[in-house]
């Protein structure tokens, strides 16, 4: 009898600690690691159609890690990321464009390294995606998806009045001249955002100097400095197209979207912009996007002079890591961008994907041609105010909107930019 209830009690014991150990795997599997991210692929992003879907995917195929995603708008999360990080709170992964903001990040000690991209894990990447977020060897983001910038142009209108997609910076003038006369906005341009307006700079200082002048002054290198011939070339090129009548009227309080829109409906014959635009203008009117669009690496200034295959572009959107993220997120992210589903994804929808092996899966013929485009660049040109420090990057985009306001000249642009990078980046 004594035997038997010892035995009751070791299987009462014995069925408790079972019990209590599968409640503790219950709620094991109930509890994941939450990964937080930031991204800018709100529902009106061409994006959205790519990273969201993406993440859901990764959610319901992972138990043990999940990822909670935010999405702000393009301008207000760059705002929103660096008031974060001010106060600490920034989130354990968000977006970045590389450049100088980046690193300054990586200086403050914000963001960690991912030693995971030179593995096995990372073999599925273009290497050229990672530039953009590389320092001294080491890399700081994950690439969503490559980018070039290029010029659009309505093939309907441009065969309406006779001309020919502009390879010279006077084809260009002249056609803007012809669309002006017919009442055709000529260029849609909405530069309150400011980096719209600075696509014309950069272009412009590479047509007319190439990528030297632009490396020599950030680098501070035998004596270049921002008041280098080919940036007062630039403002020039960029005032002589505003006096055109090139962008219309009111084009400095115009914004992206509303660009877009008077491109993509047709009441704009060109638009200066990433391959990344292409997907929203398949929004605005497919029939328009589909058989009317083209694009063209931007004209030379001279057509003897000057490089067609320098681009400017880079990554289109990549994420970063916080230093004080879960361990877990370097492989959750690398999981999410560069599994093959996304890469397909990424093609698929319109974009220039940043995996290898998916250009043969781009399905639009404009998209194909810009990532030949792309593929073919000699030089990529990062945008400036991605980057410079954010403190120049700001004096850059305000500089080029007052040139494009005429209300500055294109030496006090030049020696501004440059009073700036004396104080930020030194002498020399």
């Amino acid at each position: 009898m004594q035997k038997t209830r010892k035995m009751i009690l070791f299987c009462t014991l014995a069925l408790s600690m079972i019990l209590t150990l599968s409640a503790g795997h219950v709620e094991a599997r109930q509890s994941p690691t939450v990964i937080t991210m930031w991204h800018i692929a709100v529902e009106s992003d061409s994006f959205y159609s790519v990273l969201p879907p993406a993440i859901e995917r990764f959610n319901a195929t992972h138990t043990d890690v999940q990822i909670e995603a935010q999405a702000i708008q393009n301008d207000a999360f760059k705002t929103q990321i660096q008031v974060a990080i001010a106060a600490g709170e920034q989130p354990d992964i968000f977006m970045t464009w590389g450049g100088g903001l980046l690193q300054s990040y990586v200086e403050g000690g914000v963001v960690r390294d991912i030693p995971e991209l030179d593995t096995e894990l990372g073999a599925n990447f273009i290497p050229g995606g990672f530039a953009p977020s590389t320092f001294d060897g080491k890399h700081y983001a994950v690439p969503a998806n490559l980018a070039g910038v290029f010029l659009y142009y309505n093939k309907d209108l441009f065969e309406q009045f006779d001309l020919s997609a502009p390879a010279t910076w006077d084809e260009l003038i002249s056609s803007c001249e012809t669309f002006s006369e017919n009442g055709i906005i000529p260029i849609a341009l909405g530069n309150v955002n400011r980096w719209t307006g600075s696509f014309w700079f950069m272009n412009l200082v590479l047509r007319s100097g190439g990528p030297e002048p632009f490396m020599n002054a950030f680098n501070r290198v035998d004596g270049a400095s921002f008041t280098d011939p080919a940036f007062v070339e630039a403002g020039t090129k960029i005032q002589e197209a505003v006096e055109a009548g090139c962008f219309g009227e009111g084009f400095n309080g115009v914004d992206y979207p509303d660009e877009q829109l008077l491109f993509g409906t047709g009441l704009a014959a060109m638009e200066l912009q990433g391959d990344w635009n292409y997907a929203g203008l398949l929004n605005i009117d497919a029939e328009i996007a589909e058989n009317s669009v083209d694009v063209v690496p931007f004209p030379l200034l001279d057509s003897e002079m000057g490089d067609p295959n320098a681009l400017v572009g880079g990554t289109g959107q990549a994420f970063a890591i916080s230093a004080d993220a879960p361990a877990e997120a370097n492989v959750a992210l690398i999981e999410l961008l560069g599994s093959e589903e996304f890469g397909l994804s990424v093609a698929e929808n319109g974009f220039i994907p940043a995996l290898k092996g998916f250009d043969q899966n781009i399905e639009v013929p404009i998209v194909q041609k810009m990532a030949s485009l792309l593929s073919q660049a000699s030089f990529v040109q990062l945008a400036y105010d991605q980057f410079l420090p954010p403190e120049l990057a700001q004096v850059h985009l305000d500089t080029t909107q007052q040139l494009f306001g005429l209300s500055t000249s294109p030496e006090d642009a030049a020696a501004e930019t440059e009073a700036a990078a004396v104080e930020i980046l030194g002498a020399e």
